[in-house]
């Protein structure tokens, strides 16, 4: 029995779809009565799915991180990017203020903690706080002189996360000089430190997004309705990476539910609807994950197929692994 994907549109046998595709990522929880989809999504598709676009999204998103948090997933399951993230750390308070961090598990203590990446910082004169720089990025005497820096005093320079040897030559690529005078020790508790948490929202993340939303979609609505060429856009945007001329996924700052905050406290779980947009015209999604961004999905514009009710919205409780319909008043 020949079989079509929703994703890559082939035509493949039945024994090429023995994988299940899962509506919310396995990696942010399992809930009861699952949103799962099977024999629709091959398992090329599936494979290309998780090792491509899914790590990703579990591991190196604000929203991945907070799965521990959450104690949706141990701290021993925690697998860091260490300098190459997309998410950037800075420590916000402390004698290490300033400083750029990175998460990384712990076995001895059975925890995420901080740990310093390789950095060096200079301190402004008449001044007791240091700018710190990666040691890729450290600028030219020149510009640190003439910002105001103290390149005389050795106690004006600090570096983290790097040998001596290393920092030297960095240091001398750059006409700065540089002697050791002593060691720093961290402090031991630096995993509680408040941070600076910045991160960058990539294509990728925005196809494992989109994905999340036409996955929902594909849940309520037959095969034959995901085959309209109208999703051939957003289809192709999730397993190839095609874009076209208008944004399929945007990032607004706007809680889905109408009677939570744009900022502050929100219930917790993974929220995800579909519906016509105001056009009456397009198809929309919208995914957050843990209800924190509000990730709104394109999901076919102008759609020139069967009009039907598609309106649907549901809350995936990670306390309770219940799985709750939205209503509208």
């Amino acid at each position: 029995m020949m079989m079509k994907c929703i994703y890559c549109l082939e035509d493949k046998p039945e024994a090429l779809y023995r994988k299940t595709e899962h509506v919310i990522p396995q990696s942010f929880g399992v809930f009861k009565n699952n949103f799962t989809l099977n024999k629709v999504v091959c398992d090329n598709c599936n494979k290309y799915f998780g090792d491509n676009l899914e790590i990703d999204l579990a591991r190196d998103t604000y929203e991945g991180h907070s799965r521990f948090e959450f104690n949706v997933k141990k701290p021993d399951d925690y697998k860091s990017y260490g300098k190459n993230s997309r998410i950037i750390i800075r420590i916000a308070e402390g004698p290490l203020k300033g400083t750029y961090a990175y998460r990384e598990y712990s076995p001895d203590s059975n925890k995420i903690v901080l740990k310093l990446v390789p950095q060096v910082g200079f301190r402004k004169l008449d001044s007791d706080e240091y700018e710190y720089y990666l040691l890729d990025e450290i600028p030219d005497k020149e510009y640190l002189e003439k910002n105001d820096f103290d390149l005389k005093h050795t106690q004006a320079i600090k570096a983290f996360g790097t040998d001596v040897n290393q920092l030297e030559q960095k240091l001398k690529e750059k006409n700065i000089s540089f002697k050791l005078r002593g060691e720093i020790a961290p402090p031991d508790k630096s995993d509680d430190l408040l941070c600076e948490i910045e991160g960058e929202i990539d294509r990728t993340i925005f196809r494992a997004i989109a994905k999340i939303a036409f996955n929902y979609l594909a849940f309520w609505q037959t095969s034959e309705f995901l085959y309209y060429r109208d999703f051939d856009n957003v289809r192709k945007y999730i397993r190839y990476g095609e874009a076209v001329n208008y944004p399929i996924v945007r990032v607004i700052d706007k809680a889905i539910l109408a009677d939570e905050p744009s900022t502050g406290k929100r219930r917790l779980g993974h929220l995800i609807t579909v519906n016509w947009a105001g056009d009456n015209l397009s198809i929309v999604g919208q995914v957050s994950l843990f209800n924190w961004v509000t990730y709104v999905v394109c999901l076919a514009r102008n759609f020139s197929g069967e009009r039907r009710n598609i309106k649907k919205g549901h809350l995936f409780n990670t306390n309770s692994q219940e799985i709750y319909m939205l209503e509208t008043k």
